[in-house]
């Protein structure tokens, strides 16, 4: 997969051709270990990502979300996503014998809608796929990121207040690590 490139299009000009945004190259989408330092950066990406939705259930709200942001980056740092080495989101991947989950997967919005996302699903699912472990997640009901995951095998397990919980079972042959 590293080196694959994807063209974005973003839809038809006046004249009727489709406009080529820009060459997505997959080789450049990197993940680091989160450090002190992506403290402020790993807030801003999720206020960025998911805070209209947020907004749209609960209002927001600096002090709660930062206590959140707190808790969570204490629980588990994410990694840092980041494209030809511009921060660019966050994810935070538990594994345990079981099941993969996946938590805090925010993309910059200027980011979104290039594939990046679905790409560093991909490497998680066939990693799952490979040791043969079922993938979890949550999100929140009115964000537009279901889409993605149903495309790529999730199903609603169950929904609670405003989120849903969602799982993939492993697909494919079982490959000893």
């Amino acid at each position: 997969m590293a080196g694959t490139s994807n063209y974005i299009i973003t839809g038809s000009t006046e004249s009727g051709k489709i406009d080529m945004l820009e060459m997505i190259d997959y080789s450049l989408v990197k993940l680091a270990p989160a450090d002190q330092s992506h403290r402020e950066f790993s807030y801003q990406v999720k206020k960025a990502a998911e805070g209209d939705y947020i907004t749209q259930i609960w209002g927001w709200d600096e002090k709660v979300q930062r206590d959140f942001h707190a808790k969570d980056w204490q629980q588990k740092r994410p990694e840092i996503i980041m494209y030809d080495n511009n921060l660019i989101g966050t994810i935070a991947v538990i594994e345990n014998e079981s099941f993969i989950e996946i938590r805090q997967f925010f993309i910059l919005p200027e980011y979104q809608n290039r594939g990046i996302g679905s790409f560093l699903l991909k490497r998680i699912l066939d990693k799952a796929d490979r040791s043969g472990r079922m993938t979890k997640l949550a999100h929140l009901k009115n964000s537009q990121v279901a889409s993605l995951y149903k495309r790529n095998g999730f199903e609603i397990i169950k929904s609670v207040d405003n989120f849903y919980f969602m799982e993939r079972k492993p697909v494919g042959n079982i490959i000893q690590e």
